[in-house]
């Protein structure tokens, strides 16, 4: 019997210009391909199971589904084959001829129908079977269809065009039903031939597609060995937590890391869970042991997002705030299109609501190891702590939570971190307010001049060195009602009893202060009586509103322009030195001691802050004194 002609067809809208974006533009990177059409393949797979639970007259209901792939290096071929659905001849020209005409849009639509009349079919769909085929021509200089439909009473059909703005149609021979697509592939395209290329496609974008995909290696058309299965075909996040064990955990954990993690790096702890409304989706996520090296980079790595098991982005930062970042893991949804826009995925609707949904489960994780596994958390804050701070200052969403989840060094913790309630817990009845203070190493803090009052009082200090502080104070002005104040800023209350004491004290080197502010005039804006100094005889103090010191040193670090400004010096009336300083002021006022010591007094203040202005001139100070009291002695 002859074979009839090909029938040829022209593509409809505008397939001349939409194939040249589809293949030139739409895709950043050219194995993507291979995702697409597998994805179909799945697809169909899907809608023949669903098709023969009720259509007993479906040809080949007792198949088991596979998806098969064939190449050949030899011929530079690549086939993709699926025993699925197939198409008819109708739908073929339909699917394969217009771009953008979905048959899966169309069939999630009918079965959206049956759903609303009360049917509930158990169908899940990855792709939209249209501009995603045409991806093939990146690679293929020819693309050859055979399909032979699943429904009885249709004949097979072969599709073929070479992208030039036709294709041909005509009868073909198939004796199962499914699927064929022959790519011929493109000179500058033979690495899709080859194995270890083909193996870790399938590996990276469709590893978890629910049915087993079979290469099989081609030498000249024939077999080059025993086909072999190169995905997974089933997703570890789709098991249930109670038939997992903290190994299975820790091995996916070496897989979601790349293959690799190094020696005690055990994650910290993992989320696994499923959500069915208002979107539907899986995780597994992980807190990592050690802090990933990218964890800075703009181009980190980040959550692997998933559409119903095929891998869309890899990298997908918008799943979780930026002050989450160091979680790890993947993310699979029921909900996410696989359309033109995939490569634009990341702006969809429902990654919001996944978003909020992995941010509220994370934070809960941290809060409850923070809890329960104190040691494990202190591993964690000291990981990742700095990280988890920034968001304080971005999300007030979850502010409470979030205030909750820090720990801080304390003046009186050693090298414990503590809580903001546990703070609080340890406030003598007396103490109306949160003390702190911020600067480069705790171990400076602790010993600070602005630190004795406080000291003196049973009243402990947070001492505060990373850079993020500096926002965090600014968006966390108390905490159960009780303010925080800078200790090293502004004014210092005192409780009511001591007031007297210190204002009598003020009062008794007021002469002595007024010109100590004439002699530091171009040094310091004010000098006055200290109410936080019990043992120090001065200290620079930044005043209310000011920007302060740590602070300033953080923009210059920054190469931000800080403009020059002066501090508060405050001095302690009841210091032997400062004492003895008024009584030679008030003696003799023209005493040349008297403009040395007060000068001293900066120095030493100055000293404290680890900066010296004018060394040479303070080392020329302190001979003078200490020949004075060599004299003396």
């Amino acid at each position: 019997m002859d074979t009839p002609s090909p029938s040829k067809h022209e593509f409809k809208a505008e397939v001349s210009a939409l194939l040249k974006l589809v293949t030139n533009s739409l895709y950043t990177n050219r194995e993507i391909f291979l995702r697409e059409l597998i994805s179909n393949a799945s697809d169909a797979l899907d809608k023949a199971r669903f098709e023969g639970l009720t259509n007993h007259e479906l040809l080949g209901r007792d198949l088991e589904a596979e998806i098969t792939i064939e190449a050949d290096p030899k011929r530079n071929v690549l086939i993709i084959e699926d025993n699925g659905i197939g198409m008819t001849a109708e739908e073929v020209t339909r699917n394969l001829g217009t771009i953008a005409h979905s048959g899966t849009l169309q069939y999630l639509s009918e079965l959206n129908k049956q759903q609303a009349a009360g049917e509930k079919p158990d169908v899940n769909l990855i792709g939209q079977f249209g501009v995603g085929f045409y991806s093939a021509f990146m690679v293929a200089d020819q693309i050859d269809v055979y399909s032979r439909s699943a429904r009885p009473g249709n004949e097979a059909i072969h599709w073929s065009s070479t992208g030039d703005g036709t294709f041909t149609t005509q009868p073909a021979k198939r004796d199962v039903r499914g699927t064929l697509i022959e790519l011929k592939l493109k000179e500058d395209a033979s690495e899709f031939a080859e194995r270890l290329r083909i193996e870790n496609i399938v590996r990276r974008y469709s590893n978890y597609v629910m049915h087993p995909i079979q290469l099989q290696m081609l030498d000249d058309g024939i077999n080059d060995g025993d086909s072999e299965q190169i995905n997974e075909a089933s997703a570890f996040w789709t098991r249930s937590p109670k038939d997992l064990s903290e190994d299975d955990y820790k091995a996916f954990y070496k897989h979601v890391m790349g293959g690799y993690v190094m020696p005690g790096d055990e994650p910290l702890g993992h989320l696994h869970f499923s959500a069915d409304a208002p979107i539907q989706f899986s995780t597994v996520l992980f807190i990592p042991g050690r802090p990933p090296a990218d964890l800075f980079n703009e181009d980190r790595k980040s959550l692997t997002l998933f559409a119903r098991r095929v891998m869309i982005v890899e990298n997908c930062d918008k799943l979780l705030p930026l002050y989450l970042r160091f979680m790890r893991g993947v993310v699979d949804s029921e909900d996410l299109p696989l359309n033109v826009s995939r490569e634009m995925i990341q702006e969809h609707r429902s990654l919001a609501g996944i978003r909020k949904a992995l941010t509220r489960k994370t934070l809960k994780l941290l809060a409850s190891i923070a809890s329960d596994e104190p040691e494990t958390y202190e591993k964690f804050w000291a990981n990742f702590g700095s990280v988890l701070k920034e968001g304080i200052h971005t999300d007030s969403g979850h502010h409470d939570e979030l205030v909750e989840l820090l720990r801080y060094r304390t003046s009186e913790s050693g090298d414990a971190k503590i809580s903001f309630a546990a703070y609080l817990e340890a406030m003598p009845e007396d103490q109306d307010a949160i003390y702190y203070i911020t600067g480069e190493k705790p171990e400076a803090l602790a010993h600070s001049p602005h630190l004795e009052a406080c000291r003196a009082r049973g009243y402990q200090v947070i001492l505060m060195t990373d850079a993020i502080d500096e926002w965090v104070v600014q968006d966390l002005s108390e905490y159960k009602g009780k303010p925080l104040r800078n200790v090293a800023q502004g004014d210092f209350d005192l409780p009511e009893k001591e007031k007297e004491a210190n204002e009598e004290a003020a009062k008794g080197i007021a002469a002595t202060l007024e010109r100590a502010t004439d002699v530091l005039k171009e040094q310091v804006k004010e000098v006055r009586a200290s109410k936080r100094l019990t043992e120090s005889p001065s200290c620079l103090v930044d005043d209310e509103g000011d920007l302060g010191r740590n602070m300033e040193r953080i923009l210059k670090m920054a190469n931000q322009d800080v403009p020059s400004r002066k501090r508060i010096l405050e001095v302690n009336p009841t210091h032997p030195f400062v004492q003895s300083l008024h009584r030679i002021a008030e003696a003799s006022p023209e005493d040349p001691r008297v403009g040395t010591w007060i000068e001293l007094l900066y120095d030493q203040a100055s000293l404290a802050e680890g900066q010296v202005i004018d060394p040479a001139g303070m080392t020329r100070r302190l001979q003078s004194l200490l020949s004075e009291v060599a004299k003396g002695s």
